[in-house]
């Protein structure tokens, strides 16, 4: 797709990893200036601060009810998810798991059936460390009827995950192991049945994920700038790209190395998307593509002619 189709929405937002949308058109996006930040069809933001002050990392998102998110904590040493309502009010949902406090959180998830899964990417602080094929201590949280438990662990930096309508399976990216990895959904809710359903190619590192009502999985790729689509056999489609080969090959040198510092991920080359991390689907017929970006200020968006997945969600906005 041409570069040029891009355009964008929104100003000042701070790391604006997770990007939703709600039923009524109005994109959620978290803001690392410590909150949630509004974007509604006239263009006009807002940004919710938790009230008491607590200085939130947010990193992925998703509405539960019709005036609170669930929010994870990116923070440098701690994690968790909270409770963040509409009008600033914060309480925890889930700040340990197993009598040990959460890692920093990477993702939070609500399915078509009621369930919430949580990523954390890896126990490893600082998360940099983790920034390699060889770590695989990342793990999935399941809440269902208020209790929390681990469903899958020993996963290479688990990233966005999505239960899937179609085939009753969880998909997970994991970003430095360069795959997609399913699950069956077992008794009481641990995953089993793990397999590989796809395996990204060079400087190919899958971050967000979402699916459109064909059944095609739409990924992220962080660095490498891609939006990559895949069908259920398997096939791939590159639905638009923003990068530099020398700069792709100097990451992936860095990954192979252990040495790949923040800085080195800071130093992105493209021409308009600044490190792609989330896909929404929007619009009247969903068919409008949002991203979330991890340098950038603003959210990109662009037309397409498949209509996305309605996110189960939307059954809490009502």
């Amino acid at each position: 797709m041409n570069l040029n189709k891009i355009k964008f929405i929104g100003k000042d937002i701070v790391r604006p990893e997770c990007v939703i949308i709600d039923k009524r058109g109005v994109l959620h996006v978290s803001d690392f200036r410590g909150g949630i930040t509004r974007i509604y069809s006239n263009k006009k933001s807002k940004l919710t601060l938790p009230k008491n002050k607590f200085k939130i990392k947010p990193n992925g998102l998703t509405i539960v009810s019709n005036n609170s998110w669930l929010v994870t904590h990116l923070d440098e040493s701690e994690g968790g998810v909270y409770k963040l309502y509409f009008d600033g009010q914060i309480e925890p949902f889930l700040l340990e798991i197993e009598n040990k406090p959460l890692p920093p959180t990477n993702y939070v998830h609500f399915d078509f059936l009621g369930r919430i899964w949580i990523t954390v990417s890896t126990r490893k602080i600082p998360r940099i460390n983790s920034h390699n094929a060889n770590c695989d201590d990342g793990f999935i949280i399941l809440v269902e009827n208020g209790k929390a438990k681990i469903v899958a662990d020993k996963l290479c930096f688990a990233n966005e995950c999505y239960f899937n309508p179609f085939d009753k399976k969880i998909y997970v990216n994991e970003t430095f192991g360069k795959r997609i990895t399913t699950f069956d959904v077992g008794k009481e809710g641990m995953l089993k049945n793990r397999q590989i359903f796809f395996k990204f190619d060079f400087g190919e590192f899958p971050d967000g994920l979402n699916f459109d009502q064909e059944g095609g999985l739409w990924v992220t790729s962080i660095v490498s700038n891609k939006l990559i689509r895949i069908m259920p056999n398997g096939h791939k489609q590159i639905i638009l790209e923003d990068n530099n080969f020398e700069f792709i090959k100097f990451i992936e040198e860095r990954v192979k190395n252990l040495s790949l510092t923040k800085k080195d991920m800071s130093n992105l080359k493209s021409k308009k998307l600044k490190n792609i991390s989330s896909i929404a689907f929007g619009g009247k017929d969903m068919k409008r593509i949002y991203l979330g970006c991890l340098q950038d200020d603003k959210i990109p968006f662009f037309e397409n002619n498949i209509r996305g997945l309605k996110p189960a969600f939307w059954s809490n906005c009502d």
